[in-house]
């Protein structure tokens, strides 16, 4: 049976930049094994799957698979799918354009609007930023990383759907110096809270620039170019620090610049008193193709 499939770059505004993603508009009648297949098949970060809707309110219902596991959330994933049923007019528009995604997180907002002639999506999750003790030491992460222990600032555990081992280090060069010890990952990592390690430079004030990269062994993502998901934990860690007692606070994110796929993320947090009540991610989407895939009836729901 054949079914139709979208090609986006996220968080790019031109083609050829950003994270790749894949994209089935229907996938209704794909068992979650033959979802994982065709993921596999794809072999991006991520690929999406649109079914119906299970509530009335709501746009669709979005399952999310990397090449080896269905995610709850993702932060390319929902604004590329969102982006991408946009501008291949498969959601009725309205003015302003707000798509709701059931992901398995719940209900995730994204809002669509066009900037130079493309589009440019912004995911709003409300929900609390989990965190956890134990991260690894500044030396154990260098060592990971295969830098120096006196080039990791901290490191920390945060997360909102995903959770990451964030990591701050000295410099944008040390950022792209460094390379996966596989051992260390494996002892340090690998069984961790979270195995996926984002690591970046740049300053942390609200407002700030950073310079990012991560690695995502265990979903078999080797480096992923835009990962939204990490921008919204991130943005929502600094934000509930007690020393911050703004109501915004904003950083821009730089990734995948190393892997010549540049992407710019802008990651906002909203805070009342003390508590984070909610976290956006945006950026551009590219469209780069459309296409047909058959898929065989082992994959099907029987």
């Amino acid at each position: 049976m054949k079914y139709t499939f979208h090609i986006v770059d996220v968080f790019s505004s031109t083609p050829f930049g950003g994270n790749q993603l894949a994209v089935l508009p229907d996938a209704t009648g794909i068992s979650a094994e033959g979802m994982q297949k065709i993921a596999r098949e794809f072999n991006f970060g991520e690929t999406t799957f649109v079914l119906p809707k299970n509530d009335p309110a709501n746009t669709c219902r979005v399952r999310i698979f990397t090449p080896r596991a269905e995610l709850d959330f993702a932060g390319h994933p929902t604004v590329g799918t969102a982006c991408a049923l946009v501008m291949n007019q498969h959601v009725r528009l309205s003015d302003p354009i707000r798509l709701i995604l059931e992901e398995n997180i719940g209900p995730v907002t994204v809002d669509i609007a066009q900037r130079n002639g493309g589009f440019h999506g912004t995911l709003t999750l409300s929900g609390k930023i989990e965190a956890s003790t134990g991260a690894p030491s500044p030396a154990d992460l260098a060592a990971v990383l295969s830098i120096e222990p006196t080039e990791v600032s901290q490191v920390f555990f945060a997360g909102i759907g995903l959770p990451f081992c964030f990591a701050q280090l000295s410099s944008n060069a040390v950022v792209d110096r460094a390379a996966i010890n596989r051992a260390a990952w494996a002892a340090t990592l690998s069984r961790a809270w979270s195995p996926h390690v984002f690591f970046f430079a740049g300053n942390l004030r609200d407002g700030g620039k950073l310079y990012a990269r991560m690695w995502a062994p265990a979903l078999g993502v080797e480096e992923d170019p835009a990962t939204g998901s990490a921008c919204a934990a991130l943005v929502g860690a600094m934000a509930s620090k007690l020393e911050f007692g703004g109501t915004a606070y904003r950083l821009s994110i730089q990734q995948g610049i190393s892997m010549g796929r540049r992407s710019e993320i802008e990651a906002e947090a909203r805070k009342s008193g003390a508590v984070v009540t909610s976290v956006s991610v945006g950026g551009a989407t590219a469209y780069i193709a459309s296409g047909e895939i058959e898929v065989p009836p082992s994959a099907l729901v029987s």
